[in-house]
């Protein structure tokens, strides 16, 4: 059992950085549930869950990011990204399916976002094609990470040429 289950996180997580770190848009997948299905040939289905939206709060901090510290938004002491394949003008989603997996997005609950060090005018949200509102900065859908695993991390910064570590202004840390 702990075999299969080794195997699971190693096959997903290997297909979430492949649908989340080419240079080509991800594909198009149907709206989703509040969990979505990994299909192992050789067992059944297994539920992989979406993050349950939830109240937000946004602070700015320092990260180091490459070879230089950096202001950066956090969300529970852990770096924020955003995924340059999604739109902000107007805002779009386009990391789905087992994207997600890797890139857990920022989803509220409805309650306003609290900020620290953010500027207001510039929190929004977007609704996701399965439902969900997702929280935005300057347009672009928030996310975390899985594999950072502490306050120093950045470990996502430019995964794929695709992903940016997130300013206050919601620009990239690191231009693309």
């Amino acid at each position: 059992m702990k075999a299969l289950s080794a195997a699971l996180v190693f096959v997903v997580a290997l297909g979430g950085l492949t649908a989340c770190g080419s240079d080509d848009p991800p594909a198009a997948n149907p709206p989703a549930s509040a969990a979505a299905e990994v299909d192992l040939t050789d067992g059944p289905a297994v539920a992989i869950p979406t993050p349950k939206p939830e109240p937000i709060g946004l602070t700015a901090g320092k990260a180091k990011v490459g070879d230089a510290e950096a202001d950066v938004v956090r969300f529970k002491d852990r770096v924020v990204y955003r995924f340059e394949a999604d739109e902000n003008k107007p805002p779009k989603v386009n990391c789905v399916g087992d994207c997600l997996v890797i890139w857990p997005p920022l989803l509220t609950d409805g309650t306003p976002v609290k900020l620290a060090g953010v500027n207001p005018a510039l929190v929004g949200s977007v609704q996701r094609a399965d439902g969900l509102t997702q929280v935005t900065l300057d347009g672009w859908p928030l996310y975390l990470y899985k594999q950072d695993e502490s306050p120093a991390d950045t470990k996502g910064e430019g995964v794929g040429g695709n992903w940016s570590v997130v300013r206050p202004d919601g620009k990239p840390v690191v231009k693309k």
